[in-house]
């Protein structure tokens, strides 16, 4: 800031009040070389300027000019021109109440700044939590923000007296509203409030089934994302063909439900036909994607295909004839049943029983090991009546 004192109209050699008389004593409106009163005042005003703006009188000569980035002065306005005065002269008038320079009184600056945000962009989506403010006005001013879900509700300055801002600031994860404000040098103010989205954080897949073995059709992934946008399922082989499946991530409707005690953890399961790969080798992996255009890939699974159901092939149900696949003993043996069940299955793993015992149902393995595609066994039981389900896995 920059106060100048002019000279002292009644000792400064020109005719201010322009009645052809020159300072004191000859100009009867003198009172002395120091006073100010040779021409009519017309008023006082504080005064707001920018470098380059300048106070003049009626001949053109500059009385004070502005050399910094902004000047404070009360101005005495006369007939004679602008000068500069003591800032008692302005006590209780309004601030700023006179702007820009060239001589003229200039009206109060009542306007604010017309600014224009570039950066951030209204709901979009930031990879970074490093978040570029950039604006512009149309004329110089003080720049803040506020942060207005996860400030203290303090505003922060970002750029000081100019019309071009651009500033980089740090902010949270997840939603955010900030508010821009500019602020001219009359104090007024411009704001412009933006929400927008900041997830920096990858996306994980953290496990999926089955890892080993056989595939049936069912897939299972375990994500963790606080927003996921599109989850994938590809699969397939190069003989058949590769295909993909869209996983729903509605949480109410859709494939997919929170792990519990976890917000950001989801499991999903989905369902694929696997009829054409049947006997095959496929792969399978898992695309996820999510709001910030971050994505994953899962690792790639190979797994033998297998939707056929195994097949009992004895043809009689009858105990103890041709082809059947039971038979109880005689006798003293009468407690022994002697399985013979003739299986056709290529990824054979067991064969067994199940009943109910009155409480719940239960399995009993018969064989783990064919030979020559037939389980052969003998099983005893208690006297009485037994309801046996044969199956094979």
């Amino acid at each position: 800031m920059g106060i100048v004192l002019a000279d002292s109209q009644c000792s400064d050699g020109i005719d201010n009040d322009l009645d052809g008389k020159i300072d004191y004593p000859e100009d009867d409106g003198c009172d002395s070389v120091d006073g100010n009163d040779e021409n009519k005042i017309l008023g006082y005003a504080d005064g707001c300027l920018v470098k380059g703006d300048v106070l003049k009188d009626v001949f053109g000569e500059i009385k004070y000019s502005c050399e910094t980035t902004r000047c404070h002065v009360c101005v005495l306005m006369t007939e004679a021109g602008n000068y500069t005065s003591l800032f008692s002269k302005c006590s209780g008038l309004p601030k700023c109440g006179f702007s820009g320079g060239g001589g003229n009184p200039g009206n109060p600056d009542e306007d604010p700044p017309i600014i224009n945000i570039e950066s951030p962009v209204q709901d979009d989506v930031y990879q970074s939590r490093k978040i570029i403010i950039k604006g512009s006005s149309d004329e110089n001013a003080d720049w803040y923000y506020l942060d207005n879900v996860n400030g203290k509700r303090k505003w922060k300055r970002i750029c000081r007296l100019t019309q071009n801002c651009e500033k980089k600031i740090s902010l949270k994860e997840g939603k955010n509203n900030v508010t821009i404000k500019a602020m001219d040098s009359s104090d007024n103010k411009a704001f412009e409030e933006v929400s927008f989205f900041v997830d920096s954080k990858k996306p994980k897949i953290r496990r999926t089934n089955p890892r080993r073995g056989f595939a049936d059709g069912e897939f299972y992934v375990e994500i963790q994302e606080e927003n996921p946008k599109e989850l994938w399922l590809n699969y397939g082989n190069l003989l058949t063909g590769y295909r993909e499946e869209p996983i729903n991530l509605n949480l109410e409707n859709g494939d997919c439900e929170l792990i519990k005690g976890r917000s950001s953890k989801y499991g999903c399961i989905v369902d694929v036909d696997l009829d054409s790969y049947d006997g095959q080798e496929i792969e399978y992996w898992f695309n996820l994607t999510d709001i910030a255009g971050n994505k994953v890939e899962s690792k790639k699974i190979k797994l033998d295909v297998d939707i056929t159901d195994p097949k009992i092939n004895n043809d009689n149900e009858e105990p103890c004839k041709p082809d059947s696949f039971w038979c109880q003993g005689e006798g003293r043996y009468e407690k022994y049943i002697y399985f013979n069940i003739e299986i056709i299955e290529e990824n054979f793993k067991e064969v067994g029983y199940s009943y109910w015992d009155g409480k719940k149902n239960r399995e009993k393995r018969l064989c783990s090991r064919l030979k020559n595609g037939i389980c052969e066994k003998k099983k005893s039981f208690r006297k009485g009546h037994h309801d046996l389900t044969i199956y094979v896995k």
